[in-house]
């Protein structure tokens, strides 16, 4: 009948930018329906699915994520974020409609920790472009990497599910030449549990708010 308590475990920038339009559409769709959502990431997200801490895991792939051939939990992805640059607004870069990640090796870097999702991608992204960032801030908080970027000090990868934190601000947002980089985000039940009504229900709306979100950049 719908009715009892779902937890969803979801990173930071997946609470902001996904989860909002699932949310109130679950509340339309299943009114007895008590949803709880707790900020998590792998590993320990997987940790409170395993122990049934949580019901449904909201999560990027990168190497602190289970395998997809992971025979425990049953998974389906949802959407590829891509990442821009976000620039002071007064950098030498800033006026081009692309930059490459290469010109930006000599500037400091605002980065997320390394057990972070978008940490773990920003460093791995920047080897693949040839260098190790010089990692001047470490901040997790999407609203206050912002204000450091704001402040001219440094430069930082931001995924578009938080692009809408930027709108207002001072600073420019700039795709990367080239391929972007991106992140692949996926919901993940235990195995066995995909056949449940209500988690299901969760699935499918936030398979539409991703859907969503895709339609809406193309």
């Amino acid at each position: 009948g719908g009715r009892g308590s779902v937890t969803v475990g979801c990173f930071s920038s997946g609470i902001l930018g996904l989860l909002p339009t699932a949310l109130r559409a679950l509340r339309e769709r299943l009114p007895r329906l008590r949803v709880d959502v707790v900020e998590a990431e792998p590993p320990d997200l997987f940790t409170a699915l395993d122990g049934g801490q949580a019901d449904v895991a909201v999560a990027v792939d990168f190497a602190a994520a289970p395998p997809h051939t992971d025979p425990r939990y049953s998974r389906t992805d949802l959407l590829t974020d891509v990442l821009d640059i976000a620039l002071p607004s007064d950098h030498p870069l800033a006026g081009r409609a692309e930059v490459p990640l290469r010109e930006l090796a000599r500037d400091p870097w605002i980065v997320g920790s390394g057990s972070s999702c978008c940490g773990a991608v920003t460093r791995s992204v920047c080897a693949a472009s040839g260098f190790t960032p010089e990692i001047r801030h470490a901040v997790n908080d999407w609203a206050a990497l912002a204000g450091l970027v704001e402040a001219g000090q440094g430069v930082a990868l931001v995924p578009r599910l938080v692009r809408s934190l930027y709108a207002h601000r001072a600073l420019a947002l700039r795709p990367a030449e080239g391929e972007p980089p991106s992140r692949n985000v996926f919901v993940a039940v235990r195995a066995g549990a995909e056949s449940d009504p209500v988690l299901a229900a969760v699935r499918e709306e936030l398979a539409r708010s991703a859907a969503v979100i895709t339609a809406g950049r193309g």
